[in-house]
């Protein structure tokens, strides 16, 4: 087959398993952690939250991650490095069952970290590169696997409840359904594109990568929260794991439906919808005391959140293919960042109420994505009112 031809479909079909099963697989392993947090400040002597400590060290080494093998992914191709991605995430999380003290969890969690990110930032350039049509369908379908892998690891700890077997279920899992699939991906980065190499972001190019960078943070900052403090409120409140699965429900189908949208009305667009959504249900969310209002704005807050599915392929498909791995990553940097601590803004932001926090949050964090939206669209007008220049880069 020819440089630039599409693949036929077989080919697309197994490029779309190819990354859609490490994806979720790169979920199971990276909220793997909250089954066990309690157990593990049991073993280590130590406290849950020098425990909950792990999860930003995954964050940040998924910034670096994304960084580095979204840069080698443009330099010696998608496939290799979807596979390496895969099989550090897989193979950190089987390490950190063997684990002596919670210094050795941080490694393993900065370590699965840096693969879990790789792998998620690389995989939105493929779907891209891949797929004529219907990018934001699909990759709202692939966002939205995080919360399928959430699901399994608690089906995981049901049937495994000590901490080192279920750690090596989860790592062992990982690997045997990351690599294979992995490996099976035809290569979507042209040698041409390869061999040009970096070339320097020119100024739409940077209004876009400030752009997509404050999107994808605000992105981070009101999702990450929904899966890392609603459970602690919803607890708190009385409400039972059934309000959970009901809240993961939602934003599975928020998710995929934002992304269908998307593909339909347009990426910036359905951003500003969903972002205008988040900032109203937010502060309804902190200012809603009783229960039937509660449920009703945290509803909305998680439908919400269905930008985020999208955020990846719109990135990537707005960057020539020389620099799109490396580009989107860079994009997901601050989110990443941002997305690690967000918990802990709700708590900062109020301390002596989680709903509160988490309203106020959710409102920052939807408008940062609305001001990321306003850049966009400026970088799109002067695209098209300055001179045609064959020297610019596309």
């Amino acid at each position: 087959m020819s440089e630039g031809v599409q693949p036929r479909p077989s080919g697309t079909t197994r490029s779309l398993v190819g990354v859609l099963l490490p994806f979720m697989m790169s979920a199971y392993s990276a909220f793997s952690i909250s089954m066990i947090v309690v157990q593990l400040a049991h073993a280590f002597s130590t406290t849950v939250s020098a425990v909950l400590l792990a999860i930003p060290l995954d964050f940040i080494g998924g910034a670096l991650g994304g960084v580095v093998m979204g840069y080698l992914a443009d330099r010696y191709g998608r496939r290799p490095l979807l596979v390496a991605s895969s099989a550090i995430f897989g193979a950190a999380v089987l390490a950190a069952a063997a684990a002596g003290n919670i210094w050795e969890i941080y490694a393993a969690w900065f370590i699965a970290g840096f693969g879990v990110n790789s792998q998620n930032g690389i995989s939105y350039p493929v779907v891209v590169e891949t797929l004529r049509r219907s990018t934001g369908t699909i990759g709202g379908a692939m966002q939205s696997l995080y919360f399928i892998g959430f699901l399994l690891d608690s089906l995981t700890y049901m049937y495994f409840h000590w901490w080192r077997t279920y750690l090596v279920i989860v790592g062992v899992a990982s690997l045997i359904l990351s690599v294979p699939p992995a490996a099976m991906i035809r290569e979507t980065a042209r040698r041409s594109a390869r061999r040009a190499g970096i070339r320097s972001l020119g100024g739409r190019l940077v209004l876009y990568t400030v752009a997509f960078s404050a999107v994808v943070a605000g992105a981070f900052m009101l999702s990450v929260p929904l899966m890392g403090v609603v459970p602690t409120l919803l607890y708190g409140m009385g409400m039972g794991a059934i309000y959970v699965s009901a809240f993961s429900l939602v934003g599975f189908v928020s998710f995929v439906l934002a992304g269908y949208l998307s593909d339909r009305l347009g990426r910036a667009a359905s951003t500003a919808a969903f972002a205008a959504l988040g900032v109203v249900s937010s502060i309804a969310l902190a200012f809603a005391g009783a229960p039937a209002y509660f449920l009703a704005a945290l509803t909305a807050v998680y439908v919400s959140s269905g930008f985020f599915s999208f955020t990846g392929v719109w990135a990537s498909e707005s960057y020539p293919m020389e620099l799109r791995a490396t580009a989107t990553n860079i994009v997901f940097l601050v989110g990443r960042l941002l997305g690690g601590f967000s918990p802990m803004l709700v708590i900062a932001l109020y301390p002596s109420s989680l709903r509160v926090g988490l309203g106020m949050s959710g409102a920052i964090s939807a408008a940062l994505a609305l001001v990321g939206v306003a850049i966009y669209v400026l970088a799109g007008r002067m695209r098209r009112e300055a001179p045609r220049d064959p020297r610019a880069v596309a």
